[in-house]
């Protein structure tokens, strides 16, 4: 596949600045409509050896109803891939893999319990602030058809493992869903003219503004700053179907004032002697929201992928993974270092966008990492060191 995702103009608003210094939390309202489209293909996935490290060792999988299949084409997008594997089914299949060894690599070690995003306080008195409910399901995308200009927290979850990269994007006047995901396609491309032509179209096209990553065992929300007009609400891992999961977002009216939730910390994505690289401040705690920034230069794209890393999963074994990626976003043909099939994290958003993160995360060592491409060249960020090892508490 093309990546988690190799796959525009900042708008962030004052508001998201103050989240980083200092805030309060929001309050509900909800309103949903059931967008067009059927989910994307599935079904059994054929059985491959089991993945090894660098150094020969096998890697154990975290316990799944089936093995995670990672397709070797960059063409097929990681959107694709989590639509083909079949995620963990339930809670104490998780618990299993955290605990068990099998073999000289043992799983992940359990050091407390996933920590789900932390429950939205009341907004303070004579605040007006919403939060908006996003459910996907094999019946296809429920998201809200209306929104309040000012801040707004997206809560999104899934039921069904083929979906669950739900993104939000301002079109352009007069661009119509079609022919944003036709540019998009090209980006999610392993081919440097596609995603040159695609990144080049894009920038005249729509606005990326993220989203989350999310799976039947870890939700997620995301909280942004919208003024009025026109939004859609899309899954990247059925963009390709002949009916893509969509859903449009009108955003008017008296807005909400109340302010956006506390981060713990900040996630900033930059370029650093041409080199893209990430800097994290603050404590990443379990349960509490992240402030993701894209400070790249204009016109270019990066995400922020979290994976859980393996107990005994050393920096050196993630270089060895990076190294067999392709340079225009073609993926090894195993999961590696990486548990590709729950990673969770923030979809890509415009240089100079913020969006505030609040994942289901676990005091213990992650790795974030950016599959987005360079706009210019088409290579992906990861393989040019777009990565690091945190430790979340």
């Amino acid at each position: 596949q093309d990546g988690l995702l190799p796959h525009l103009t900042a708008r962030p608003g004052a508001a998201l600045h103050q989240a980083a210094a200092g805030g309060g939390a929001v309050g509900a309202e909800t309103g949903a409509a059931v967008a067009p489209g059927a989910p994307g293909p599935g079904g059994p996935a054929p059985a491959r050896p089991p993945a090894r490290r660098a150094s020969g060792r096998a890697v154990r999988r975290p316990c799944r109803e089936a093995p995670v299949v990672n397709p070797t084409s960059r063409g097929e997008t990681m959107r694709t891939k989590r639509t083909r594997s079949t995620r963990v089914g339930a809670v104490a299949c998780l618990l299993l893999a955290l605990t068990a060894t099998a073999g000289p690599a043992p799983a992940v070690a359990a050091s407390a319990p996933a920590s789900a995003p932390a429950a939205v306080e009341p907004a303070p008195d004579g605040q007006s602030a919403q939060v908006l409910d996003i459910r996907s399901s094999v019946e296809g995308l429920s998201a809200p058809a209306t929104a309040r200009p000012g801040n707004v927290t997206f809560r999104v979850t899934t039921t069904d493992p083929a979906s669950g990269w739900v993104s939000l994007v301002r079109p352009k006047p007069g661009v119509t869903f079609e022919e944003f995901r036709s540019s998009l396609l090209k980006i999610i491309n392993h081919t440097a003219p596609d995603i040159i032509e695609g990144s080049a179209e894009l920038r005249d096209r729509a606005e990326l503004l993220g989203g989350t990553v999310i799976h039947p065992n870890l939700p997620a929300s995301f909280s942004k700053t919208l003024t009025p007009g026109t939004y859609w609400f899309f899954d990247y891992q059925n963009i390709r179907d002949a009916q893509p999961r969509f859903a449009t977002l009108t955003v008017g009216g008296a807005p909400a004032t109340a302010p956006l939730p506390v981060p713990t910390a900040s996630l900033t994505g930059r370029l650093v002697d041409g080199r893209p690289v990430w800097d994290l401040q603050g404590t990443v705690r379990a349960g509490r929201p992240l402030v993701f920034r894209n400070a790249m230069p204009a016109g270019q794209n990066i995400e922020a992928i979290f994976f859980r890393l393996a107990e005994d999963t050393t920096e050196e074994d993630l270089k060895a993974y990076i190294a067999e990626f392709g340079d225009h976003g073609k993926f090894p043909d195993h999961s590696g270092a990486l548990d590709l099939a729950q990673g969770t994290g923030g979809l890509p958003m415009n240089s100079g966008e913020t969006s505030v993160l609040n994942l289901t995360l676990q005091p213990g060592r992650y790795a974030v990492v950016d599959f987005f491409v360079d706009a210019n060249d088409g290579t992906i960020f990861i393989k040019r060191g777009h990565w690091k090892i945190f430790e979340a508490r």
